[in-house]
């Protein structure tokens, strides 16, 4: 199927028409939401001055995702790439971010490789998902380094019935691929607990169009993943919680390089948050945290053996000056660890930091303010912050104007790999400046986002050297438009966005980016039954140094069905009309494959 233009402009006229993308916006009105991320403490969504989106648990469901990055890719101003199918390296750019230029939190907890520098969304798998966030914009005034493009926060499960309950999930996709997933869930007055145990298995699909080498073959995958979550009120005011999730993963691919069979990839990854919250007063809040994070990649053919360990403790107190300001201040610690088998000269670092941040109402206005100063044992020190206003115009019409600063921290890679890293690098540092206009009118939400993010001293490869070095500028301009509606038992939900990201110096468009991107999702219950459809578009993204990879439109179809209180039926069909795409370019003439029409069906049992 070719891609014309009129195929990519006709999902954004549907989505101007119908409205958009929405449950899962900060725009809409059918659900109050309170969400942590913004300002790192619980807020109403609708007082929330910086983009934020939602995804929930009902969204999870009604989309049934292959895995994380895909299911991100639905929402507005994120653009997602992976390396040929399920399990292989992908990422996620926020507002044309890279992966490294963006926090992804696992229950508060830092997620990222130090030797990459990235996230490995890839293996966090979404049976354990409760809950994502995800806040656009710089928010290193709160979050320190690579907080450019924005902050992903993934909730795990965690326990909320008041009846013990226990379920068994299995689903089977049309390309050979099986998952099942067994929890457990009990509460009682003072408390909770959950536990989720998932397993996948696919035969996956040939990962690139390199036919040579042995690489005629599919890449399969395999997956198992273990989340128990635990919350206790030691006393009315004193509430404890634990959260660990761990996942195992196994991943074959081609080789880019020449001929070979069974490459292949071992990936873990461990985290365990605890956290403590005390309100001795209806002013004060005051919360600690403490946690651990390991993440390791081996690629034996590579003679490559990654492993990253992170440990971080903060404490934080919110105090009330009255109803209408909230002075918030904290401090960070996390050390970083990594083991390789390659002799790196540095193997540690770690990070102390302090933060401040004050939101106040003042009638129609409404502002926040961040600064937080870092002091990282690798590059020194470093001081951000942000500064955000919205005015109310009308009952239901809010205008904002924000600015901020941000980094990303230099990675280990970069630092410190034998005769490629730098030790003189510097971070990279950008500057934002956004205004945004979002109303609420009779069940249509509506939110219009322009922005500009300046990045300096962004870090890439010295030919003259064969070192990492400082080597360009970069801008990141666009424009959003995020809408939903309800009427009735009907639900719209749609974005249409807008990117320009160039290098500063040459001039070329940056790679993995989309230039332009719609997503469009249409749902309604129908008493035990829910039935929905989605279109998603995009054309202009780049790979390999300005090479141009065509446009797609691809749509889905799913349904929901509980027959009875213990058991639910669901199916889903991706990419319909079995489009031939690409996000990702392997070789210059060759590109990662992604996957045809493919039918999920999925058996839920409760008890």
């Amino acid at each position: 199927m070719k891609v014309r233009p009129a195929s990519v402009i006709a999902p954004a006229i549907i989505l101007v028409c119908y409205s958009a993308f929405g449950q899962s916006t900060d725009i809409g009105d059918f659900v109050e939401e309170v969400v942590v991320t913004a300002t790192r403490r619980p807020i109403e969504l609708r007082h929330v001055l910086p983009s934020t989106q939602i995804v929930n648990s009902a969204d999870i469901e009604r989309l049934q995702p292959r895995d994380l990055p895909s299911l991100l890719g639905h929402m507005s101003g994120l653009n997602y790439r992976d390396s040929g199918g399920r399990g292989s390296i992908s990422g996620v750019f926020i507002r044309g971010a890279t992966p490294a230029q963006s926090i992804v939190l696992i229950d508060g907890m830092r997620t990222s490789s130090a030797t990459t520098g990235a996230t490995a969304l890839e293996a966090i798998p979404v049976s354990s998902i409760e809950r994502i966030e995800i806040v656009k914009g710089p928010l290193s005034g709160m979050y320190g380094a690579d907080a450019v493009g924005g902050v992903i926060q993934i909730f795990t499960k965690h326990g909320r019935k008041e009846r013990p309950m226990s379920q068994i999930d299995v689903s089977y996709r049309t390309d050979d691929t099986q998952r099942y997933n067994a929890g457990l869930t009990a509460s009682s007055e003072r408390g909770s607990f959950h536990s989720t145990f998932s397993y996948e298995n696919g035969q996956g699909i040939d990962s690139t169009t390199i036919q040579s080498g042995g690489n005629a073959d599919r890449d399969g995958f395999n997956e198992a993943s273990l989340n128990v979550a635990a919350n206790y009120h030691l006393f009315e005011t004193l509430e404890a919680r634990l959260s660990v999730l761990r996942a195992d993963s196994h991943n074959e691919f081609d080789n880019l390089f020449g001929d070979g069979t069974r490459f292949d990839s071992d990936n873990k990854i461990e985290n365990t948050t605890f956290k403590l919250t005390y309100n001795p007063t209806e002013k004060l809040r005051l919360t600690a945290d403490a946690g651990h994070f390991k993440d390791r990649h081996k690629i034996p053919a590579f003679s490559s053996d990654l492993t990253t360990r992170r440990t971080s403790i903060s404490g934080q107190a919110d105090y009330s000056l009255h109803s209408h300001h909230i002075v918030t201040f904290g401090i960070d610690y996390y050390s970083d660890r990594i083991s390789a088998l390659a002799a790196f000269s540095e193997t540690s670092r770690d990070n102390l930091a302090g933060y401040l941040q004050w939101q106040g109402h003042y009638g129609p206005l409404t502002a926040v303010g961040s600064i937080r100063c870092d002091d990282n044992e690798a590059y020194g020190n470093t001081t951000n912050g942000s500064i955000a206003t919205g005015y109310t115009l009308a009952e239901n019409l809010t205008f904002s104007i924000s600015y901020g600063t941000a980094f990303r921290a230099v990675s280990f890679n970069d630092l410190f790999f034998p005769n490629f890293g730098n030790p003189d690098l510097k971070p990279e540092e950008s500057e934002t400046f956004e205004i945004s206009l979002r109303g609420n009118h009779s069940g249509l939400g509506w939110r219009i986002n322009a922005y500009r993010t300046s990045v300096d001293n962004l870090n890439g490869f010295d030919p003259i050297s064969f070192m990492a070095a400082n080597v360009s500028e970069a801008t990141m301009q666009g424009v959003e438009i995020e809408l939903d509606y309800a009427l009735g038992p009907w639900f719209t939900t749609g974005n249409l966005n807008y990117l320009d990201a160039r290098d500063d110096t040459s001039g070329e468009y940056l790679d993995d980016r989309a230039e332009f991107a719609a997503n469009f999702e249409l749902y309604r219950e129908i008493g035990p039954i829910n039935v929905s459809t989605s279109l998603q578009s995009e054309s202009g993204r780049h790979d390999r140094t300005g090479a141009s990879i065509k446009g797609f439109v691809t749509m889905g179809l799913g349904a929901n069905y509980q027959l009875n209180r213990h058991l639910g039926l669901s199916a889903r069909i991706e990419n319909l009309w079995n489009e031939d795409f690409s996000l990702n370019l392997a070789t210059a003439t060759d590109k990662f494959r992604t996957y045809g029409r493919t039918a999920i069906m999925n058996l839920s049992v409760e008890y």
